[in-house]
């Protein structure tokens, strides 16, 4: 009897090591259809003529934003890494910084609004009285008579839940938050009204733990255009519950578009991750990866887009002046990226590796995806029967344990390429730069801050833990 177990234990153990076998091989290369979209690989020559290029001549974004309008404006989010980008376009194109407001939890940090003393309001979003304090609060007079345009760009982001347990805290913020910001922006008179949505309400969800007989998981390869979420009616269609929560929120705001009664809405939809210099924040991926000094991972062959946040801010600085001009296109989203052909995690880990200051090396270790996948079901598992049945558990309260959960990998591994060519065609949208440029400047930033905290300080603080060097970098936070 004892032989049929040990043979049987052999033969489970030999299947189930088969099976993480096909899983890891899998993970570990990029399918064909993949690799035909993606582009040239960047080579060290490639990436250090780029950095050297942005670096004796820095590309001028200016030129790319629509005219200065004679027009106020109020940006929620606006300490926040897009909603940042949108107040520094404002005052760089000439708006006066008078008709200005800036609504986050947080001050503003970026250059040109700390430098201009732009208006700053701490609100809370899911509070509906503080949102119409800033609203009934006077202008200076000599624009309190100026028509209103509100970008709405603050939202609760992480990547890591999937479960409805979990769906209260988004659906506060990012949908309740955004009802309460669009109902008084239109009581208040404003005749514009633009929200970042996100270009993750496309994705479709994955089972990173599939069969054997299968050649590759579900929908691990996604090519989208526009990207049009799907039905609404389930979570489980969705990516995660943050993803769920910004589809809601985009239609409330596209929904509410009313041209006769002169109230225009419109949503962009940013695809993939956002990434942008300009100040340290952790929504920002390629500065996560600072930040942590790399990553252990397995992603190297995944073909991948990213959209810096000027190009963001720039959709919707275009949004607005289309609709100014009198087109018909309100009550639409539209997603945009980086220009060029899509780019693979193998030439994002050479570029931070090659360019990032040396006192701050960048390390990214290859481990492999069956390990991080079964730690993330373990994770979730604890965390989800802890919040229904067993409540007298310690919760998990740490932020980097709570991301790695299946959901991560659903917006993080997966081979996702977005079609941007409606907003190039109705918004007239041509990225101020690309990927390649976007992240030399970002990289010249690092390594200009580490230079001062060297000089200052004598030594560059390491940010990061153990455990968040393990996780995929996704999309967090409180604010884009």
């Amino acid at each position: 009897m004892g032989l049929h177990f040990a043979l049987l234990a052999c033969v489970l153990g030999l299947a189930l090591g088969a099976w993480f076998y096909h899983i890891n091989s899998v993970l570990s290369t990029a399918p064909e259809e993949a690799e035909k979209l993606a582009g040239p690989a960047w080579t060290n020559e490639v990436i250090r003529d780029a950095y050297e290029k942005c670096r004796k001549d820095p590309p001028d974004f200016k030129k790319y934003l629509p005219p200065t309008q004679n027009r106020r404006y109020i940006v929620f989010g606006g300490s926040g890494l897009v909603g940042g980008w949108l107040v520094e376009h404002l005052i760089m194109r000439g708006q006066d910084p008078a008709a200005i407001r800036i609504v986050d939890l947080q001050p503003p940090c970026r250059e040109l609004a700390v430098q201009h003393i732009v208006s700053h309001f701490k609100a809370d979003i899911t509070d509906r009285a503080a949102v119409e304090r800033v609203f009934s609060s006077p202008w200076p007079s000599e624009f309190a008579h100026l028509p209103l345009t509100v970008f709405h760009t603050a939202a609760h982001i992480h990547a890591g839940y999937r479960k409805a347990d979990f769906l209260d805290t988004y659906m506060n913020v990012n949908v309740e938050g955004t009802r309460n910001v669009l109902e008084a922006a239109r009581s208040a008179g404003c005749d514009i009204f633009i929200a970042t949505s996100s270009g993750s309400v496309a994705i479709k969800p994955t089972n990173l733990l599939f069969p054997p007989w299968r050649r590759y998981p579900k929908h691990f390869v996604q090519v989208t255009e526009n990207a049009e979420p799907p039905s609404l009616d389930k979570l489980e269609n969705f990516a995660g519950c943050y993803a769920y929560s910004k589809a809601l929120a985009e239609k409330l705001v596209t929904d509410a578009d009313d041209r006769k009664g002169g109230f225009r809405t419109g949503a962009i939809r940013p695809g993939h991750a956002i990434y942008g210099h300009g100040a340290e924040n952790r929504n920002s991926v390629v500065y996560d990866y600072l930040r942590r000094g790399g990553l252990q991972t397995w992603l190297f062959p995944v073909v991948l887009q990213y959209v810096s946040a000027q190009n963001v801010s720039l959709a919707h600085l275009l949004y607005e002046a289309r609709l100014l001009e009198g087109r018909d296109i309100g009550g639409n989203a539209y997603c945009v990226s980086d220009p060029g052909p899509p780019f693979r995690y193998t030439d994002l880990y050479r570029l931070l590796s090659a360019l990032a200051h040396p006192k701050t090396p960048m390390k990214f270790t290859p481990v492999p995806p069956i390990l991080l996948i079964l730690i993330a079901y373990l994770s979730e598992g604890y965390i989800v029967l802890q919040r229904r049945y067993l409540s007298f558990l310690p919760r998990a309260t740490n932020f980097e344990l709570t991301m790695l959960q299946p959901a991560v990998f659903n917006y993080s591994t997966l081979y996702i390429i977005y079609d941007d060519s409606r907003a190039r065609k109705e918004l007239g949208y041509y990225p101020g730069h690309t990927t390649l440029e976007g992240l030399s400047l970002h990289l010249l930033e690092w390594n200009e801050k580490v230079e001062e905290k060297l000089k200052t300080e004598g030594k560059v603080p390491n940010e990061a833990t153990t455990l968040e060097r393990s996780i995929p970098v996704a999309p967090k936070g409180v604010a884009l």
